[in-house]
């Protein structure tokens, strides 16, 4: 029973590292990168480069492009041809009865006329060979146009990510200050209503207090709102959870 309880409680704890374990793992890391990023909206618009469909569609098709070079320069050996030619007349008397030119027997085979005995050739499209050349610079241009595109996409995800961070930080802001408004708002209306309940106040104060409130309330629930819908965004773009991302933001400040 004792020897049960142990090995129980070990397999809980094993369960419990292989939880953590996987868990960790889960966290986005630097290690993730290349580089370590410079900044934390710099570490945002990696994120958002690797984990970009576009940006890795692209790559692909430059590698494409990069066969397709490949393929235009060894083009010219698809119509390339090489040909033997034997003599039916006078080659099976020779392997027939293993003889050189000086043993021929005209007596016994005397329809040997033609010479060589074989004959081997190769054929060259000299057309193929002059537009080679022209060929593999097409599809240089071809894989120059597909970089080319490549780079305006990560142009354009890296400031579409920047600006969404920087929304995102305003956003933050705007909450502060209906926070704060809020604050403002509740204390005042806590005044008045104190006061109108001994009557030292007009009912007209009491409801521009309650008012005043309830507005700084709902700006209140819009900025929390905008704030969400700023990390969405963003978490559209890196590919990954906001509050795991987070967490690297404090290895950035503290420098």
């Amino acid at each position: 029973m004792f020897k049960f309880t142990i090995l129980r409680k070990l397999r809980l704890l094993f369960i419990l590292f292989v939880l953590s374990t996987s868990a960790y793992a889960q966290q986005p890391t630097t290690s993730d990168l290349s580089t370590r990023p410079t900044s934390f909206d710099e570490y945002l618009v990696q994120l958002a480069l690797k984990s970009s469909p576009e940006v890795e569609g692209a790559g692909y098709e430059i590698e494409a492009r990069r066969q397709e070079i490949e393929l235009a320069k060894k083009d010219w050996t698809r119509n390339l041809n090489a040909a033997v030619n034997l003599n039916d007349v006078s080659l099976p008397y020779f392997l027939r009865y293993n003889v050189g030119i000086e043993g021929i027997d005209t007596a016994r085979f005397s329809r040997i006329a033609t010479y060589p005995l074989w004959q081997v050739g190769f054929g060259v499209n000299f057309g193929d060979l002059l537009n080679r050349k022209h060929k593999v610079k097409f599809a240089e241009n071809r894989r120059k146009i597909s970089e080319t595109d490549q780079t305006l996409k990560r142009q354009k995800i890296r400031a579409e990510v920047l600006k969404r961070y920087q929304e995102y930080l305003a956003a933050q802001e705007v909450l502060k200050i209906r926070l704060q408004s809020l604050d403002v708002a509740e204390v005042s209306k806590t005044q008045i209503s104190n006061l109108f309940s001994v009557n030292k106040s007009s009912f007209e104060d009491y409801n521009v207090a309650n008012k005043s409130y309830f507005d700084a309330l709902e700006g209140k629930m819009k900025a929390q709102s905008e704030v969400k819908i700023k990390i969405i965004g963003l978490e559209e773009m890196i590919g990954v959870k906001w509050d795991k991302v987070e967490a690297f933001k404090a290895t950035y400040d503290k420098k």
